[in-house]
């Protein structure tokens, strides 16, 4: 009876580590879900184009575009704009670097709004104080294709033996 239950204890566990993680879109509310309400706080990962950057003395501001983003973080060039929002990061960013269009992925805290325009409008973006940054290469925006193939391996163990597979899945 000892070896039955070892083996579903090791079963449950493996079972667990191979648990899928939350996709970043499905990690909290959108620019725009926050501009509805009056909470500009917590913790956000969100990502999109961007729109403009502006260094200051000590910190840089870079105002995105919202999109939503894939499973692998990189965000969704043929994805509904999700409202835009304003990434503050302490030193200097290299506006060559972070050039408009490029995609961005920010992790990060939100922190309150700031005002400011688009075009002559005036308009709130929330404030993320940007912890990570992801500038994804430029040619990322031109890829089409969101498959991309796993590898798995496994090993099994039974009572009459044992067994190795190899299984691959898009």
């Amino acid at each position: 009876m000892k070896p039955l239950i070892l083996i579903v204890v090791l079963a449950a566990l493996v079972m667990a580590g191979c648990a899928g993680t939350p996709r970043p879109g499905d990690a909290g509310a959108t620019p725009n879900q926050v501009l509805s309400g009056d909470d500009a706080s917590g913790a956000v990962h969100w990502g999109g184009q961007i729109v403009s950057i502006k260094n200051r003395r000590d910190y840089t501001l870079v105002e995105v575009l919202a999109l939503p983003l894939e499973s692998s973080g990189r965000p969704r060039v043929d994805g509904k704009a999700e409202g835009r929002f304003i990434v503050q990061r302490p030193g200097f960013l290299e506006p060559h670097e972070y050039a408009a269009d490029r995609l961005l992925e920010v992790r990060g805290q939100l922190d309150g709004f700031i005002h400011g325009t688009v075009g002559d409008a005036p308009y709130r973006y929330p404030l993320v104080q940007g912890e990570q940054l992801v500038l994804w290469p430029e040619d990322a925006a031109a890829s089409t294709s969101p498959i991309k193939p796993r590898v798995n391996f496994g090993v099994g163990l039974g009572t009459y033996g044992s067994g190795v597979g190899i299984g691959i899945g898009f």
